[in-house]
């Protein structure tokens, strides 16, 4: 699997073009992202609990958030407070950048087997 560009709106994972958020999943699948437990925040729906449990359930090793093209993607602070609490407790490290500076390093940790999952917003 290989990240290899976004632009606004989509995102291209081994030569298939997504127009739309994506979650990265442990055993390597990639799904859109489901924003429907998402609140409005600031003109976007936010970063939520809710996905951030699903994508932390499997306790990757990793876990990247690109935040979007802007790095604009929201997240509320109760949330905020509980991902950092969470990723301490299972001792995941979490990768946070631009999604466009973000796909690198991803592409380098699925080079060395680890075990990652991730939420990719491509807008804003």
């Amino acid at each position: 699997m290989k990240f290899e560009k976004t632009k606004f709106g989509s995102i291209v994972i081994s030569g298939k073009k997504y127009k739309h958020d994506v979650y990265l999943h442990t055993e390597g699948s990639i799904t859109k992202r489901d924003k429907s437990h998402s609140e409005r925040m600031n003109g976007h729906k936010e970063l939520s609990k809710w996905e951030l449990e699903k994508m932390l359930k499997n306790e990757p090793e990793i876990f990247f958030v690109g935040m979007g093209q802007s790095g604009v993607l929201p997240i509320s602070n109760e949330t905020e407070k509980w991902l950092h609490s969470t990723l301490e407790e299972k001792n995941i490290k979490m990768i946070r950048k631009k999604t466009p500076n973000i796909l690198n390093e991803v592409n380098e940790v699925l080079e060395q087997g680890k075990k990652v999952s991730g939420i990719f917003h491509t807008t804003c």
